[in-house]
C-alpha cells in the first residue's frame, strides 16, 4: 500500500459517518448552516484558512503552499431538495419534505475527505488548493454568490474541479469528457391576455387558449426548422393553466417551460424567435402578452488540457469517457466563465441494488458510499503527482 492508500484507510470510516450524518440531516438551498458548521469545525485541525463569508453558509477555505504555484479551486455543492425520502436507509431522511436526492451530501463528504487526507500529504503537494463548499445550487445561485466572494477576498483561483454522483455509472469508476459535459438552461413564463367570451361565439374573442397552443406549436419547430442541428437545442413546455369552465373562452392563459442547448448561441436564438412570433401573434389578434425569462444557467464545457491532466495523474484504469453529454444543468458554469474547469462523474451504481440506478432526485435513489474514496483517491492524485506522458 502506498502512504495516500494508508491515509484514505485511517480516515475513510470518519468521512462515512459525516456523509450518512449530512443525509440524516439535509438543508435545504441557502439554509445549509448546519452543514456548514459541521465541515468548519471537522476541518479546525487542518491548515486550511477559511474566510468569513457574508452569508452563514457556505465555506471557502485557503491551503497555501508556496505562493508561486497555480491555485486549484475543489468545489462541493451542499443543499438538499424538497422531496420526500423512501428509501429503507438506516441513515434516511429525518427532515420531513427534505432528501440529499442528487448527492449532494456524497460532494461535500469527498470535498471534506479530501480536505482531511491531503493535511497529512501537504509536503507532497504541487499546487495552492481552494476548498469550496457552495450552498444553493439546486436554485442555481450558489455558485454567483461564492464567486463574488472569492473575488471580495481577493482569492485566486486559475483551475477548478468538480464531482457529480452518475446513477448510471458503476462504483469506482470516475466519468469524463474533454468538452460538452452539461447542457445550459433558460427557464421562461409566457402570459397571455385578451379578450375572452361565450364558448359558442370564438369569433368575438381572441382567445387566448388558441393563441398558446399556436405559439406552442411553433414553439417545437425552432428546435427542428430554425436552429442549427449541429448545436442541438430542446424546448419543453411543462406548465399551462387557462380557464375554470368548458364554455367559457377565459381572457387569460399563462405557460411555461425551459430551453436547454449546449450552445449559448441558440438558447438566444430560441428566446429571440418566441417573443417575435408572440409579439406579431398577439399583435394580430389584438391580445396582449408578458415573457420573463429565469434561471439562467451556461454550459458546462470543460477544458480538455485539465482533463487529460487530471487523467493522467491518476489511476487511468477508473477513469471511463461518457458518450453522450447530459441535458441537465450544473451551476458549476459560472465559475467556468472566469476559471479553467472540469466537471467529473462518479459512478455511484452498484451491482444488486437497483435503487442505486435510479434517476438523480428520485425519492427512492440510494448512492454507493465506494465512490467517495474514488474521488478522493483521484483529487490526491491530481494534485500530489505529475501528470504522465
Amino acid at each position: 500500500m502506498t502512504v495516500k492508500d494508508d491515509v484514505v484507510d485511517n480516515h475513510i470510516e470518519h468521512i462515512i459517518n459525516f456523509r450518512r450524518r449530512l443525509h440524516r440531516e439535509p438543508e435545504l438551498s441557502f439554509e445549509e448552516f448546519q452543514t456548514t458548521n459541521l465541515i468548519e469545525n471537522g476541518l479546525e485541525d487542518t491548515k486550511i484558512e477559511f474566510h468569513e463569508l457574508s452569508e452563514k453558509t457556505g465555506l471557502i477555505g485557503v491551503m497555501e503552499k508556496d505562493p508561486s504555484f497555480d491555485y486549484i479551486g475543489v468545489r462541493a455543492d451542499m443543499d438538499a431538495l424538497p422531496v420526500t425520502e423512501m428509501t429503507d436507509l438506516d441513515f434516511k431522511s429525518e427532515k420531513d419534505g427534505v432528501m440529499h436526492a442528487c448527492g449532494h451530501d456524497i460532494h461535500t463528504s469527498i470535498v471534506y475527505g479530501f480536505a482531511k487526507v491531503i493535511n497529512e500529504m501537504y509536503d507532497d503537494l504541487k499546487y495552492n488548493l481552494v476548498f469550496i463548499f457552495q450552498p444553493a445550487e439546486e436554485i442555481l445561485g450558489g455558485a454567483k454568490y461564492i464567486k463574488d466572494e472569492l473575488k471580495r477576498f481577493e482569492i485566486p483561483v486559475d483551475k477548478i474541479v468538480m464531482f457529480h454522483t452518475w446513477p448510471t455509472l458503476e462504483e469506482g469508476l470516475i466519468g469524463y469528457r474533454e468538452e460538452d459535459m452539461m447542457a445550459g438552461s433558460n427557464s421562461f413564463d409566457l402570459k397571455l391576455t385578451a379578450k375572452g367570451g361565450h364558448a359558442a361565439h370564438p369569433d368575438t374573442t381572441a382567445d387566448p387558449i388558441y393563441l398558446a397552443s399556436n405559439i406552442i406549436q411553433f414553439i417545437q419547430g425552432i428546435a427542428s426548422r430554425f436552429n442549427d442541428p449541429a448545436t442541438p437545442v430542446v424546448i419543453t413546455v411543462g406548465r399551462i393553466k387557462a380557464g375554470e369552465k368548458n364554455n367559457v373562452i377565459p381572457d387569460e392563459c399563462s405557460f411555461g417551460g425551459s430551453i436547454r442547448s449546449f450552445s449559448e448561441k441558440s438558447i438566444n436564438l430560441a428566446k429571440e424567435m418566441i417573443e417575435e412570433y408572440t409579439k406579431e401573434l398577439t399583435e394580430m389578434s389584438g391580445a396582449d402578452y408578458e415573457i420573463e425569462y429565469s434561471s439562467y444557467c451556461p454550459p458546462v464545457i470543460n477544458n480538455q488540457e485539465l482533463v487529460e491532466d487530471f487523467i493522467s495523474c491518476g489511476d487511468t484504469s477508473v477513469f471511463h469517457e461518457l458518450a453522450e453529454p447530459s441535458m441537465g444543468s450544473e451551476d458549476f458554469a459560472f465559475y467556468m466563465q472566469d476559471y479553467v474547469g472540469a466537471a467529473f462523474r462518479v459512478g455511484t451504481k452498484m451491482k444488486n441494488v437497483e435503487a442505486s440506478g435510479y434517476s438523480l432526485h428520485s425519492p427512492e435513489v440510494v448512492f454507493s458510499e465506494t465512490s467517495i474514496k474514488t474521488a478522493i483517491n483521484a483529487l490526491v492524485n491530481f494534485v500530489t503527482e505529475e501528470p504522465k506522458a
